[in-house]
């Protein structure tokens, strides 16, 4: 027989769907986000396949969590708290007012591969933890927005490797069992050089960081650990500068127009192009071409 569940006297039996002002998705691989907003309301208990990271950008939310024999626990969130929710807990949500929030959701898929990749064989969760204060996970979130929203965003690099910190994050400070703290070693060369020839030769494509890393027959923990010891740059870091420096040669060996050199270097939208290129050479593109070609 089911274990039968305490309700809270106030929690309506049906609760009532919240009205939604906006709600949002991006997908990238193994992370995805979610950016709502609700004028209030009660949700009814439901589980998730994914774990969920929310983080409340405006009101609070008051959030019942149920164990696995109908035991209750009521936790409270708001602004500068994050809330971490394993996979397949059985939650309720009420807000009483206006709720704006994002919601990452990470593959439990992602979250064992990089468990495994830091040496914690064997079964590793995910803890629970509602009410957190942490700085990290709340510049990753609003980082993984912006790039959501973004007009210029910066690609699906520069996303999964922010998962990836996530979820190194969330392996040291809220799983059942902890990585060690390992220095790596740096990339070995011949791995390099196939990475570095494999950027070259694909820069107009949106590459992202799992393809990257199986070029060098890494995981994408190793991978992005290695790299950056190796390089002193982050993989995405680094395919800018190599967008650039392509940028560069068209612009002094061509007449292409500025958005064909911008989409041939793997940019967006010219926008986007002259906005990083000024960033990293304190010149526009065209100021650029002009001297090269004096």
């Amino acid at each position: 027989m089911a274990a039968s569940r305490e309700r809270v006297t106030d929690w309506p039996l049906e609760p009532t769907n919240p009205k939604i002002v906006f709600d949002r998705r991006s997908d990238w691989n193994g992370i995805s986000l979610r950016h709502t907003r609700l004028l209030g309301g009660e949700s009814g208990e439901h589980s998730l396949a994914e774990h969920e990271i929310a983080i409340p950008l405006e009101g609070s939310f008051t959030a019942w969590l149920y164990g696995a024999t109908g035991t209750r626990r009521m936790r409270f969130s708001t602004v500068g708290h994050t809330s971490i929710l394993p996979a397949g807990q059985t939650t309720a949500a009420r807000a009483e007012r206006e709720i704006e929030y994002i919601s990452l959701f990470l593959s439990p898929a992602l979250f064992g591969r990089v468990a495994e990749d830091a040496g914690l064989g064997g079964e590793v969760e995910l803890v629970e933890n509602c009410g957190a204060r942490d700085p990290i996970i709340q510049q990753i979130g609003l980082a993984l927005m912006s790039e959501s929203e973004s007009q210029q965003p910066a690609g699906r690099l520069y996303a999964e490797s922010l998962g990836n910190v996530l979820t190194v994050h969330l392996l040291r400070h809220y799983s059942s069992r902890r990585p060690a703290e390992t220095k790596s070693g740096g990339l070995a060369g011949h791995r390099l050089r196939r990475v570095r020839e494999f950027v070259r030769e694909n820069l107009s494509r949106d590459l992202g960081l799992t393809e990257i890393a199986e070029v060098a027959d890494l995981s994408p923990f190793h991978f992005a650990r290695a790299f950056k010891q190796t390089m002193g740059l982050t993989p995405h870091q680094y395919l800018t500068r190599q967008r650039i420096e392509q940028a560069k040669q068209l612009l002094a060996t061509t007449s292409l127009p500025l958005v064909e050199i911008s989409l041939a270097a793997g940019f967006k939208n010219q926008s986007h192009f002259t906005t990083i290129f000024r960033r990293l050479t304190s010149m526009t593109p065209g100021a650029y071409r002009d001297i090269a070609r004096r």
